[in-house]
């Protein structure tokens, strides 16, 4: 769901909204979330924006939804010539004057009945993770075997001299690391409370569960390893004779660490603002690092807002199936007249100029052991919620995203282009199957596509056989011939669920139970497998014949699947939400293999993931 929030700012010079703009400079920043990122190229202007943004002592939010409602009632009473502007907001506060003056024209506007125009959070205590950042304590060597912990964090004083920041932000570089975990476990229960909290998250993630300490401990017995540093930050580890020093372990594990220690000890309502949180992260722990903070209770509960620079196209890949993000691009311009614009755009997801901005390529899956290519968005959540099914089913860990395969969308591309544009030359189809085998050289892929029930001799039929042709241990293509769309694999069980989702909703507000037994009632006599090679608009058009009507209103909405000018009926119009309704009724394996389809695909992908590498 679309956030209704928005910052007010004062003017930031050289930002602007809109790049045909060039008179008005940023005064706000658009539908902020719970967690936004900022992502573009170097020099693009996103983390100088983020520290400025966190130099702020209050923040006016903008309630974006009761402006659209106060321009609405004044566009209805007078053209519109008073429509307030958020331009003018960042320099009058309220709207006491011009309600004043609409309820002395006859207008009856309640704005408390609406809602706050601006709420002002006061007294903004942000917290700085900066890319200058360790996990280790440091020391200068002053003779050939000594060295002396330097206690002042040097990382910290060189962040405030060149970026003039506030004694009020809470810089954290990890250099007093040691001194903070001394502090949290000697502290009143409530901090102690967070970082027993915090062990649990890396004892699950990193130790199999079990229950592990993690000590800021002076070593006594000095000369540890040739030098006299006595302060170590340790982790024991249940069952284990020795404990493991923290600068042993991984890099990413240590950068892990260092983030989500000052998250799970924030306070709540607290801004965290976190520059680069990828570097020395594998793709896998930047999944884990999303998913924390995007679905960790004990960390939603306490109500935290995230501004986030980065150069990952895997956060902007994990957003897609988040509704609590906000992603604003930043890229840089320059004028007529020569002067830089930094331009930020708010961005929808799936909006691929925001992978141009930083120079993503498909290259970026190979980080993986096998990669599963498929044709969008909605096929990655149905073939993700049919893998999480049968791991249940056959009580078998999912695989780890990112790390065992990666997901590779391959609408836009130029396989998008073999498969669907008829007027491909042959030499162009020679060129992709030859990319695919050098692909499939350093990388095992599992390539999943629907055959639209094409003749084995059209241009399409032909192509496919192709690229079958070239079929080998690391390259797995997987052609759907018998359905049409992945949407026709799924049984009456599941739409039995979900269909509901495409259902009149004011409909459904008053009449649920009702429909609900509608639905069962029309699919007792209609088999969504007996149109298995149709469009699947042909199967619910039926469904809403057989539904019918209530208060003279059809039950299931027309306008979710297309209208053909012949008067046949097309796919879905939109795929992804009924994929995401789909995902979120976690169907069981039992439910889900009633498709014979699905059984037979779900565990080709599985044996395709858990099988190693061909030599």
């Amino acid at each position: 769901m679309k956030s209704t929030e928005s910052i007010l700012l004062n003017e930031f010079e050289e930002y602007y909204l809109n790049e045909n703009d060039r008179i008005t400079p940023l005064v706000y920043l658009p539908y902020t979330n719970r967690i936004n990122i900022f992502i573009g190229a170097n020099n693009s202007g996103k983390s100088k924006f983020m520290r400025k943004l966190m130099s702020a002592k209050n923040f006016k939010i903008l309630n974006e939804g009761v402006l659209n409602t106060y321009n609405l009632v004044i566009t209805k009473y007078n053209g519109g010539r008073s429509k307030l502007r958020v331009s003018e907001l960042t320099k009058r506060n309220d709207l006491e004057n011009q309600i004043r003056i609409l309820n002395n024209s006859g207008v009856d506007f309640d704005l408390a009945r609406h809602g706050k125009l601006i709420t002002v959070r006061e007294n903004i205590k942000p917290c700085y993770i900066p890319v200058l950042r360790t996990a280790h304590s440091l020391f200068q060597q002053f003779e050939a075997r000594n060295f002396k912990k330097i206690e002042d964090d040097i990382l910290q004083h060189t962040l405030r001299k060149n970026y003039n920041l506030s004694s009020d932000i809470d810089v954290f570089t990890g250099v007093h690391l040691y001194n903070e975990i001394l502090d949290a476990r000697n502290s009143k229960k409530e901090t102690r409370s967070r970082f027993e909290t915090f062990e649990k998250f890396i004892s699950q993630y990193f130790f199999d569960g079990k229950a592990i300490e993690i000590i800021a401990e002076f070593n006594k017995g000095a000369n540890r390893k040739g030098d006299n540093t006595n302060e170590i930050i340790s982790i024991h580890i249940e069952g284990e004779k020795h404990s493991r020093d923290l600068y042993h372990l991984g890099d990413g594990i240590q950068a892990l660490i260092l983030l989500m220690y000052k998250i799970f000890m924030a306070d709540e309502n607290t801004y965290i603002f976190i520059d680069e949180p990828e570097i020395n992260l594998h793709p896998g722990m930047q999944r884990l690092f999303l998913e924390q903070i995007t679905s960790n209770s004990y960390l939603t509960d306490k109500n935290l807002t995230y501004f986030i620079s980065t150069h990952s196209n895997h956060f902007l890949d994990l957003t897609l199936e988040e509704d609590n993000i906000s992603i604003y691009s930043f890229y840089a311009n320059v004028d007529r007249d020569g002067d830089k614009m930094l331009i930020i755009k708010n961005a929808n997801t799936g909006d691929n100029s925001i992978l141009k901005n930083i120079g993503v390529n498909n290259s970026s899956v190979f980080m993986a052991n096998c990669s599963v290519w498929v044709e969008g968005i909605s096929d990655r959540l149905y073939i993700r919620a049919f893998l999480k099914a049968y791991c249940d089913f056959i009580n078998e860990s999912f695989p780890k995203e990112d790390i065992d395969f990666a997901f590779f969308e391959y609408a836009g591309s130029n396989l998008d282009h073999y498969f669907f544009d008829n007027d491909i030359e042959e030499g162009e189809e020679d060129e992709i199957i030859a990319d695919i085998k050098a692909m499939s050289l350093s990388n095992r892929i599992f390539l999943l596509a629907d055959s639209d029930n094409v003749e084995e001799d059209s241009a399409k039929g032909r192509r496919l056989a192709k690229i079958e042709s070239v079929r080998s241990e690391n390259f797995i293509p997987k052609i759907i011939r018998a359905y049409r769309e992945v949407e026709n694999l799924l049984p009456n069980e599941v739409w039995d669920e979900i269909l509901i989702e495409l259902c009149n909703k004011k409909l459904v507000a008053g009449n649920k139970d009702d429909i609900e037994e509608k639905i069962k009632e029309a699919l007792q006599e209609i088999n969504s497998d007996n149109y298995k090679d149709k469009y699947i608009g042909e199967f619910l058009n039926d469904m809403r014949e057989k539904m019918g009507v209530i208060s003279e209103k059809h039950i299931l909405n027309k306008s979710e699947y297309k209208t053909k000018e012949d008067g046949t009926w097309g796919t879905l119009v939109n795929k992804r939400a009924l994929s995401e309704a789909f995902a979120k009724k976690e169907f069981s394996w039992d439910i889900l293999k009633k498709s014979q389809m699905i059984e037979e695909l779900t565990v080709e992908i599985y044996s395709f993931i858990k099988r190693k590498k061909a030599i």
